[in-house]
């Protein structure tokens, strides 16, 4: 009896192995860069949750483009619900979701190795890589 129960358990061990396999593959299919680009991004939040969304330009100093963002004006998305604050900002060409976290003073955001920090009436962008430390001033052009 124990041999039987313990061959259909390597069975089944196996089975969801495979299982598994077929499903980190499918994941790694579906987030390769041959996939085609999302364009929306679904969160899920309780049903009474108050959402919010603004729209505020920026110009980032000459240290801004050699960290990713557009050397020109770009627009900054905040979004806020359920507890979530979050900003998009456009870095290399691609749009970084960043989240609030903990700060002593003003709001800070981060995605990666970046950080979008707005504090004192300005926001400072700031990159910590293996490249090293890259740190950009922001100026508020409208949507405040």
């Amino acid at each position: 009896m124990r041999v039987g129960l313990l061959s259909q358990f390597r069975q089944a061990a196996a089975s969801m192995r495979v299982k598994a396999n077929i499903g980190a593959a499918a994941v790694a299919l579906l987030c390769s860069a041959n996939a085609a680009p999302a364009t929306d991004l679904t969160i899920h939040l309780a049903a009474n949750a108050t959402i919010t969304r603004k729209s505020v330009r920026y110009q980032c100093d000459e240290s801004g483009a050699k960290i990713g963002v557009p050397a020109g004006p770009f627009t900054v998305e905040y979004l806020n619900g359920g507890g979530n604050s979050l900003v998009i900002v456009p870095i290399s060409g691609k749009s970084l979701i960043f989240s609030n976290v903990i700060s002593g003073s003003g709001a800070r955001y981060t995605a990666q190795q970046y950080t979008w920090w707005e504090a004192g009436g300005g926001v400072t962008l700031a990159s910590d890589s293996l490249a090293g430390k890259m740190q950009s001033t922001c100026r508020t052009l409208s949507g405040k």
